[in-house]
């Protein structure tokens, strides 16, 4: 459908073009028309018009000052001047301001109608160059946003590629490496709500700050956030913490969801990102539902001076568990048996309940989940297990291996309700741990475009590709290692990784020990 406007001072003129064009290119025109140069130019700004047949002499504004205003706010419009008046200045400026075509009355018929299809024709190429740049630009906004992810994944999950943050800093054009991270956790999501909740969430985050905002990871957003240092460290805490409860107010009143958010400290070394990422989310675990938002150097004072037991964290566990998140489990883990310890060096009966406690609960949520589970023989060796071992570290590694099988029942049965195609991924993945293998390999072996297997994925098994893969590859380090025989730079190549020393370093980040230390354990 072409809009097209015909402007004459004559009704006759109009009249005439409207039964030429309408006859010519039936249902394929809607006309308005205008009487005046000041109508014209009313008419195409409250509408949007393709092609203009206008008229040199009108009152008031004349058809070349009229097309002049138009050509001002709609630059798109195809402008056909139609004239009595055969004179040299108006056919100069009529060429000066871009006119498709000049004719002069009387107009031939013919000529009318070759003149509308070639301006329709026109109007056909540049529908199609802006359909092109539409697709564009959304193209590019998924590639941002891909590159945004990659960008805060490569910061909380460093690889051996150091170059690799720095093509990322050059991409987003942050020249100061200073920076902080913002940890924000919706509470009581609804998966229906999930996008819309995420990009609420993020337009909130980019219109308080200049940042980098990750994806959602589970109910969790990372944030990335450029800062330049004030004068001191508690300056630093106290504006961020200013900036950051107003975002907090602002995701509250608009998203009716209870939301946290945990601050890091300001790092100026990206090495250290990993370490400022768990300090927010160190944070983010001890807010209360009053504040909302908590500084990790808050979270170290309230923590050094209260003795009460952290229920919060332990609820976080068992919510973790749950879901099947092996990473914030092992995390989460850690953090009550520090406290635990840090509270009674003298009394290690109250670790041996705690951690019996924890994985019962842990076992019986399984049960819920896959009745098979367990058992009264397990339970009898469990126990046994626990009073015998006098070693604390081997006690909190010999539960977390309990914890662990309890997680992959998990898992597994959120994979047996999976996509074919998400079941298929996942074991091309196990079947590959060894290789260099990528989303964009794995979604082309699926047959699918990587942005939309990156969202399947996340949505089908809570977790995005790159933390399935370390996991998985974790989980097969783990049972290689049982194997003697095997060294560690062999156990680290069958895993996937080429370095042994990153290998290492991964490995305790995930599991809590060192693979040395975890295959004396065993």
């Amino acid at each position: 459908m072409y809009r097209i406007l015909l402007a004459d001072d004559e009704q006759i003129v109009i009249d005439s073009l409207t039964f030429i064009i309408e006859r010519n290119f039936p249902g394929q025109v809607e006309f308005l028309s205008a009487r005046s140069g000041g109508d014209a130019i009313e008419l195409c700004q409250a509408n949007k018009v393709d092609i203009a047949f206008m008229d040199v002499s009108m009152p008031g504004l004349n058809g070349i000052e009229a097309i002049k205003a138009i050509k001002a706010s709609s630059p798109a419009v195809i402008f056909i001047v139609l004239t009595a008046f055969d004179r040299f200045e108006y056919a100069q400026q009529a060429v000066n301001l871009g006119v498709y075509e000049y004719l002069s009355k009387p107009v031939n018929r013919n000529k009318i109608v070759e003149v509308a299809r070639s301006a329709m024709s026109q109007v056909d190429v540049l529908r199609r160059k802006q359909l092109s740049e539409i697709q564009i630009r959304e193209k590019l906004d998924s590639v941002v946003n891909i590159v945004e992810s990659d960008f805060i994944y490569s910061l909380i999950f460093p690889s051996e590629k150091a170059g690799d943050i720095a093509s990322y800093l050059d991409f987003f054009g942050i020249k100061d490496p200073s920076f902080y991270f913002m940890t924000i956790e919706v509470s009581d999501l609804i998966e229906a709500s999930r996008q819309d909740v995420y990009l609420t969430a993020r337009d909130i985050v980019l219109s308080a700050a200049h940042c980098i905002v990750g994806p959602f990871m589970r109910n969790r957003i990372v944030v990335f956030v450029p800062f330049v240092p004030g004068p001191t460290p508690e300056s630093d805490v106290e504006a961020i913490k200013g900036a950051v409860r107003l975002i907090h107010s602002r995701m509250g009143a608009k998203l009716s969801l209870r939301v946290k958010i945990g601050l890091s400290r300001v790092e100026s070394d990206l090495t250290r990102s990993l370490s400022a990422y768990n300090d927010s989310l160190k944070a983010l675990i001890s807010t209360d539902g009053d504040s909302g938002v908590v500084h990790c150097a808050d979270c170290e004072e309230s923590l050094s001076s209260s003795d009460s037991y952290p229920a919060d964290l332990e609820r976080r566990l068992l919510d973790r568990a749950i879901a099947g998140d092996v990473q914030s489990v092992h995390g989460i883990f850690a953090g009550l048996c520090q406290w635990i310890r840090a509270r009674f060096p003298d009394d290690d009966g109250v670790l041996r309940y705690k951690l019996m406690d924890l994985l019962s609960i842990i076992r019986f949520q399984t049960r819920e989940i896959q009745n098979q589970f367990g058992g009264f023989a397990v339970w009898k060796d469990t126990w046994r297990q626990v009073a015998a071992e006098q070693d604390l570290s081997s006690l909190e590694r010999y539960v977390l291996s309990c914890v662990d099988e309890c997680l992959t029942v998990v898992n597994e049965h959120k994979q047996s309700r999976m996509s074919p195609i998400i079941v298929r991924a996942c074991a091309i993945i196990h079947e590959s741990l060894a290789e260099d293998i990528s989303l964009e390999e794995i979604s082309r072996r699926v047959e699918i475009s990587p942005f939309y297997f990156s969202k399947l994925f996340k949505e089908e098994t809570g977790e995005n590709f790159i933390d399935y893969l370390t996991m998985a590859r974790m989980q097969k380090a783990k049972d290689l290692l049982r194997e003697p025989s095997r060294s560690i730079k062999e156990i680290s190549a069958a895993s996937g990784y080429a370095d042994p020393n990153y290998f290492s370093k991964l490995f305790k980040k995930v599991v809590g020990v060192t693979p040395t230390e975890f295959r004396e354990s065993l």
